[in-house]
């Protein structure tokens, strides 16, 4: 049956991790990002909600190329949109997100 678990392919059955991480109900494995080694900046609204966060190499200009900007988007403070763009930080604002 389609996502009750991780299809075997050729001669090699899925590992217990790999067993694990798979998400059924998603018939998707999950992952967690973590950006690691990373800088981060982030940019928040009056009513302190995180409307920009910003994740680069560590020692990358905020001018330069190469940061990845998200875009959060709120509904009665909730936050209910997440978009992202790449960028340079200094241009967090008029960055095209998607």
């Amino acid at each position: 049956m389609l996502g009750t678990s991780p299809t075997q392919s050729g001669a090699v059955k899925p590992s217990s991790l790999e067993q694990q991480v798979y998400e059924s109900d998603l018939f998707a494995d999950r992952i967690t990002e973590i950006p690691s080694n990373m800088q981060g900046r982030w940019v928040y609204d009056g009513s302190n909600n995180c409307i920009y966060a910003a994740y680069a190499p560590k020692g990358l200009a905020e001018s330069a190329q190469g940061w990845l900007l998200q875009k959060f988007e709120y509904t009665d403070s909730n936050c209910t949109k997440r978009t992202i763009a790449y960028d340079s930080f200094s241009n967090y604002l008029t960055a095209s997100y998607s």
